[in-house]
């Protein structure tokens, strides 16, 4: 159901006074914003979704706990929650050498769960009061919003080489779940609209369970449904909304990335890496990892290379034949599901692994190549306090040349909670929330990274949340590696560099 959204929150406000930041250097910003109105278009039941502070706000706070099989997410809501976590929206302007931030989005009441950009915008996907999906072009002209619940949890993923978008959404009472395709002159009205047949409260709407293929032909979904205990991956034409398949699972599905013509889905099955046709619905190859939980397989462009996290980091090559795996790594204590990447182009993949032996309060990050296996280096980050550091996401440009990596950060700030890297890993941005980073993304060319989060830390009681975009320096003064307090204890022996492939067609063939 539409929604006609009066946005007193407002993006992009006027600053008439800004001090300059510099990086290792003390700084103070100054801001003195004018508040701008967005109007969307009527409905037959309108609703206004505006920051101001609602009568009752819900609160939540999440923790990551450690089983023998995997990471599980422990989330707790508290409502009403009285006082806002955060200050009004601003608009600010800041400059450093480890990247300029073009605009912030503060919410005082929702959470900014998933972000993703596409050459032109940024999309978000906001959860709890005032759940909704947004749309701020780069270029700083105000968007749109749009909600059918103002409340539960949402997803968004966008097409990087079209004007296309994927929405999911779900009530907070978690019996209600819809999907919705958007363009970026959608005006807050969606393209299309499918009602998913199923309720889970425990596993409700995100953006890893949806995906949007690059050419913005196909949008992919997965749903689990708390009566039959059964999972299903949907897969739609982006442009009608029509159903071109379906395929039914009970092995729960956490995830999904697509090929970039969406031809092939690579489906997270608790701890199973599952590659579907997505004409046939036909398993291509499947594959066991190291762990379940906050796990997210990603897959490169041609569907030639995939990343599967866990308790160990494996990387699967396409051999003309079927899919072999060509890194496998490993570090006691550490688990490396949480933030993985793999480049549109398949040679470079990287990994941020959380200590999950001291509260996840120290961790590395790693990148590899791909051809030879052999990784390229490694990044290190510690920290003390009560609150949990655990990496939440991961994203790259189309070559490898810029990977991002965003974590819940820890209680003292001891590492910017988006951190950006060359494939030299040499930290060439980051961002500093002030709380918890919950999403990252990166566009294609690797000249801007945008991040999702938290008003305050993740583990902490709170609501509000923030999206922020920095555009990258052309040419970054990188700050030197750290050097890794970990030492590998399993990589792949080096390989000579293989011959290009045509894209996979392995036969078919059942589930190991």
């Amino acid at each position: 159901m539409k929604k006609k959204s009066t946005l007193q929150s407002a993006f992009f406000k006027i600053p008439v006074l800004a001090g300059l930041f510099v990086v290792l250097a003390a700084g103070f910003v100054a801001l003195v914003a004018a508040p701008n109105t967005l109007v969307g278009r009527d409905s037959q039941k309108s609703s206004a979704i505006s920051s101001a502070v609602h009568p009752a706000k819900l609160a939540a706070r999440t923790f990551f706990r450690i089983t023998p099989d995997g990471v599980l997410l422990d989330r707790k809501v508290l409502t009403p929650e009285k006082q806002s976590s955060t200050a009004g929206t601003l608009e600010r302007h800041v400059k450093g050498p480890l990247g300029n931030t073009l605009w912030v989005v503060d919410d005082q009441n929702a959470i900014a769960d998933g972000v993703a950009i596409d050459s032109n915008n940024v999309w978000g996907a906001w959860i709890l009061d005032g759940a909704r999906l947004s749309i701020y072009p780069i270029t700083g002209t105000p968007g749109w919003e749009f909600s059918s619940f103002n409340s539960g949890n949402s997803g968004v993923a966008a097409a990087k080489g079209a004007d296309r978008a994927g929405f999911m959404e779900s009530n907070a009472a978690g019996d209600d779940f819809r999907q919705h395709g958007f363009t970026s002159n959608s005006n807050g009205t969606p393209e299309w609209s499918f009602s998913y047949p199923v309720s889970d409260p425990n596993l409700p709407a995100s953006s890893r369970k949806v995906a949007t293929s690059r050419d913005g032909s196909t949008i992919a979904a997965v749903v689990s449904d708390s009566v039959t205990q059964n999972s299903t991956l949907y897969v739609f034409d982006a442009a009608s909304g029509a159903i071109r398949q379906t395929w039914t699972d009970t092995v729960r599905m956490d995830g999904v990335d697509l090929t970039d013509d969406g031809s092939i889905a690579l489906v997270t099955r608790d701890n199973l890496a599952t590659l579907i046709d997505t004409t046939t619905a036909n398993i291509v190859f499947s594959v066991t990892g190291s762990g379940a939980g906050n796990i997210f397989y990603r897959i490169s462009g041609d569907g030639q290379v995939f990343v599967v996290g866990g308790f160990s980091f494996d990387v699967y090559a396409f051999d003309g034949t079927t899919y072999v795996r060509v890194i496998h790594f490993t570090q006691a204590n550490y688990w490396f599901g949480g933030a993985c990447a793999v480049s549109h182009d398949g040679s470079t993949v990287g990994t941020f692994s959380g200590n999950i032996g001291n509260n996840w309060l120290s961790g590395v990050v790693y990148l590899f190549d791909v051809a030879s296996g052999n990784m390229l280096g490694s990044y290190s980050v510690n920290g003390s306090g009560l609150y949990q550091g655990t990496p939440i996401g991961a994203a790259s440009n189309d070559d490898g040349s810029v990977m991002a990596f965003a974590s819940w950060g820890t209680e003292f700030h001891d590492w910017p909670e988006v951190m950006v890297f060359n494939r030299n890993v040499e930290l060439i941005g980051q961002i500093d929330f002030p709380g918890s980073a919950f999403s990252v993304d990166v566009s294609s060319d690797g000249q801007y990274v945008v991040g999702g989060s938290k008003a305050v830390h993740a583990n902490q009681f709170g609501s509000g949340g923030r999206i922020e975009l920095i555009q990258l320096q052309a040419a970054p003064t990188p700050t030197p590696t750290s050097t890794a307090t970990a030492t590998p204890t399993a990589t792949s022996a080096p390989r000579s560099t293989p011959v290009p492939r045509p894209r996979p067609t392995p036969v078919p063939r059942p589930t190991p």
